[in-house]
């Protein structure tokens, strides 16, 4: 099943609106424009099953009262990513998939740099997924590094 015929059954449709005739990642986009991700101005720049990655560029919204980038700004950018490319991995659409476990560490102050997360899948062992988003400053240093565990199941009705 292609993963965009996957996303239009799994996501409800009676709260997120599709963009008609766009492709994956504009449909992706359209939807994080929907919800709280918004707050970030994540843009996707990749989204696969094994990679993907997106920018956060400077923004009023995005930053916590210090100026730096909101930690959570990261850690939101990361979830959404990773989800997403759970997407990639579900056999069914009567599966979601759901967060088990996930945690970062902050290695340097960003304050108005665009930052790049680059996210990777590094195991799947049957239904479980783990991915770890590495988030780079315009310099190419890694900003953060955060990893996130997912299980794909059944929806219980």
């Amino acid at each position: 099943m292609e993963v965009l015929d996957l996303a239009l059954k799994v996501i409800p449709k009676d709260i997120f609106k599709f963009r008609e005739g766009g492709d994956f990642i504009e449909n992706v986009q359209y939807l994080i424009e929907q919800c709280h991700p918004a707050a970030t101005k994540m843009k996707v720049i990749t989204l696969e099953a094994e990679s993907s990655e997106a920018t956060i560029p400077y923004a009023m919204e995005n930053r916590a009262l210090h100026g730096l980038l909101h930690g959570g700004c990261y850690f939101t950018v990361g979830d959404t990513l990773t989800a997403i490319m759970c997407m990639f991995h579900m056999q069914k659409e009567t599966e979601i998939m759901v967060t088990t476990n996930a945690s970062i560490r902050y290695l340097r102050p960003v304050k108005l740099d665009t930052v790049t997360a680059k996210v990777r899948l590094t195991k799947k062992n049957g239904n479980r997924l783990d991915f770890i988003c590495d988030f780079f400053n315009e310099e190419k240093k890694r900003a953060a590094q955060a990893k996130y565990s997912y299980v794909l199941t059944e929806i219980q009705s």
